[in-house]
């Protein structure tokens, strides 16, 4: 008898959580479905995703239905016992879908046909720059591609950003190098990239300096384009990274891109360099 008197006085049992990336936003408008024998209760999230119920005492379940643009990240369905007089709270994980429609350009001009990285998401550009990249965090999202990088900003919640991509090049100070004494390598960017063959001082530049690099690990070969032309010279860089790694097998880890004072403008040159530490 007093055992019912008291279940009697004691406030009825609170079931709250929340529904949403856990460290992130919050799913509004997700539908919570609150049952306990045979009743039910159904209501919605609030802006941050939160969700609050009086229930009865006993077992009973929630379960959520995700508002669109969100996917489950986990159970969507969770039992719970009740309690007179205590409470009981439960998280569920869900994830936003974001989406960047972007466009690389580099000086105001298209960077297309590359391997581009948003975010951790993989994707390839059309010949306009053009790729899209779902599944992204929220905030600043780092865009890389080769050795250039930008970045694009994305909603806290789902959504689809579309945007220009601004790509740009580190500087040769950034990299920390210093050039050893050898003459750097140097060609018009345009040969590149009309795929013009090398005269043989050309290619005997090239082959000095690839023979240096392949004795010591800890050297770079440095492509170096000149301020205001990176457009032109980053498509070159590509050329000519590939004719390294081929013919002449460097490994494309000692390889670098960036831009500073070595080549007049309208040339691409390859620099031999070293750790500034060493």
């Amino acid at each position: 008898m007093l055992l019912a008197v008291l279940l009697a006085v004691l406030p009825a049992p609170i079931v709250e959580g929340r529904v949403g990336e856990p460290s992130g936003a919050g799913a509004a408008g997700a539908q919570v479905t609150l049952t306990q024998d045979g009743r039910t209760q159904v209501i919605r999230t609030g802006g941050q995703g939160e969700f609050r119920f009086r229930a009865f005492g006993g077992p009973g379940s929630i379960s959520v239905v995700l508002p669109q643009g969100w996917a489950h990240d986990g159970a969507a369905t969770v039992s719970f016992e009740a309690r007179s007089g205590t409470g009981f709270r439960t998280e569920f994980a869900a994830r936003a879908r974001r989406v960047l429609r972007g466009r690389l350009v580099i000086e105001g001009a298209p960077f297309g046909d590359v391997d581009v990285q948003a975010g951790g998401i993989r994707a390839h550009t059309d010949a306009e720059g053009a790729f899209v990249a779902d599944g992204l965090p929220a905030g600043k999202v780092a865009v890389a591609t080769e050795w250039l990088s930008g970045w694009a900003e994305m909603p806290a919640g789902p959504g689809q950003v579309t945007a220009d991509v601004a790509l740009e090049a580190p500087s040769l100070v950034d990299l920390k190098l210093r050039a050893l004494p050898q003459p750097p390598a140097v060609q018009g960017v345009a040969n590149w990239l009309e795929g013009k063959p090398l005269t043989d001082g050309e290619s005997a530049d090239i082959e000095r300096l690839v023979a240096l690099v392949n004795l010591a690990p800890p050297l770079r070969l440095v492509m170096v384009a000149p301020p205001k032309t990176v457009a032109a010279a980053a498509r070159a860089a590509l050329v000519l990274q590939r004719y390294l790694t081929g013919p002449f097998l460097v490994p494309r880890e000692r390889i670098a891109f960036a831009v500073g004072e070595v080549a007049p403008a309208g040339f691409l040159a390859l620099v031999l360099m070293r750790p500034e530490a060493e």
